[in-house]
Parts: C-alpha cells; sequence; structure tokens
C-alpha cells in the first residue's frame, strides 16, 4: 500500500518528537502493509512548518531506514492549512507541492463549502491540483456529503483517512466518510498517523472498505490511485 497522507517526519508538528519515533512510526506502517509514504508535515497558522527543515528531517530518515536496513520509500510533500492555501504565497504553496502536479489541502472542521472552489482556482494558477484531505471531518459537508462532487468534476482528487472510516474520529466523520465511498466520491485513503497522538488505522480501515465495498475500491484507494499521484515525483 501507499500512504499518501502521514506526519511520519518528527519535531516539524504534532507528529513524532524524535527520530526514534520516526522510526517506530515506519516500522507500524509497514506492519500496515504499507510500503510507500508521502510524507506530509503540517504547513499552517498553528504549525508553519519550514520546508528547508522538512528536507533536512526527510534526508535524515531516510540515511536512518537505509542504515536499518529498511525498504520504505518515503517522498516529501505538506498539508496545507486552509488559510495557507488561500493566503500563503503561491511559491511557497509550489515548495511544497507532490512533484509539482499536486498539493495536500487540509479542509477542517469548520471550513465553508465555498473553500473548494476557491482553494482549487488559486492553485490553478501555478497548475497545481488540489487534494482534499479529510473532507468528512467538515461540518459543511456532513450536510452536503455531495458538495465534494463539483471539485472532483473540476479535476481534484478527494482524500479521506483511516481514523475517519473506523470510528475513531467519532459518527459524524464517519457517516460522511462512508457515504461519500458509497457515492463514488473519493479517490484516496490515507492514515493521517502522527506516532504516538495517532496510531496508523490503515489495516482496519482497508479491511472494512474490502468486506464492505469490494476488493477493488480498496485497491484502488491504497495502491492504483496513490501510485498516480506519486508517479508525480518520476
Amino acid at each position: 500500500m501507499i500512504d499518501t497522507h502521514c506526519h511520519l517526519l518528527h519535531a516539524l508538528d504534532d507528529g513524532p518528537k524524535t527520530l526514534p519515533g520516526s522510526l517506530e512510526l515506519a516500522a507500524e506502517l509497514m506492519a500496515d502493509g504499507v510500503d510507500a509514504v508521502l510524507c506530509t508535515p503540517h504547513y499552517s497558522e498553528l504549525f508553519p512548518s519550514s520546508h528547508e527543515v522538512a528536507t533536512l528531517r526527510h534526508a535524515d530518515l531516510r540515511a536512518a531506514l537505509d542504515e536499518a536496513g529498511t525498504n520504505l520509500r518515503i517522498e516529501l510533500a505538506a498539508e496545507i492549512g486552509p488559510h495557507f492555501a488561500l493566503r500563503q504565497p503561491l511559491e511557497q504553496l509550489g515548495k511544497r507541492s507532490i512533484g509539482g502536479r499536486f498539493l495536500l489541502v487540509e479542509v477542517q472542521p469548520e471550513t465553508p463549502l465555498a473553500f473548494f472552489e476557491g482553494a482549487a482556482a488559486r492553485l490553478a494558477e501555478i497548475g497545481l491540483t488540489p487534494i482534499f484531505a479529510h473532507p468528512e471531518r467538515c461540518r459543511a459537508v456532513w450536510r452536503h456529503p455531495r458538495a465534494v462532487a463539483a471539485a472532483r468534476e473540476a479535476g481534484a482528487l478527494v482524500q479521506i483517512v483511516a481514523p475517519s472510516l473506523t470510528g475513531s474520529w467519532g459518527g459524524g466523520p464517519a457517516r460522511t466518510a462512508w457515504t461519500m465511498l458509497g457515492g463514488e466520491l473519493v479517490d484516496l485513503l490515507g492514515s493521517d498517523a502522527h506516532g504516538p497522538s495517532r496510531r496508523p488505522e490503515l489495516a482496519e480501515a482497508v479491511r472494512l472498505v474490502a468486506e464492505r465495498l469490494g476488493e477493488e475500491v480498496a485497491v484502488e484507494l491504497t495502491e492504483r490511485g496513490p501510485a498516480r499521484v506519486l508517479a508525480a515525483y518520476d
């Protein structure tokens, strides 16, 4: 599997605090069946992480994984907070993109529905396609789960995360995530793992998806779809 949303790098946001913590999380992800990870530290008002420091953390983790003989692919991007997606210089967003093609954009509980169109239009100025992360957490989407359809029709991708499907984030996100899946409104499934504060639940989420919707859907969300995203680095 490919995890397209993970706070694996240490000492950048609310993910692992130390390099050993990152290695521990990497081992848990691999135990879940993950063989490639898109590292997405927050870039937001709460965690305005430095891209230069993130690059160093990524290099440190790569070296530590190699030293341990761990064959886990890791790529560097970021999770862009809603305010930053609309207000930060486009150059700063471009540096944190996925291979210059995609940008992971956070959707928060209070995000308004108009954000989807506004963010997509702004990113189009530099040729980036948004991947909207965990819109199932958004209360407006709870009331209008098909609101993400317009964003997808305009070219955006939609990513839900494992804790929603397993119920760890409560009934609203769980119901909305399953409704979106049933309506074929989802492109990717990520872990949003953070280390001790949020453990990977990807294997359990994939099991539930395969059980309810079929193995092909699970494979598309965690293998084929993510592979098309990571191809941006090739």
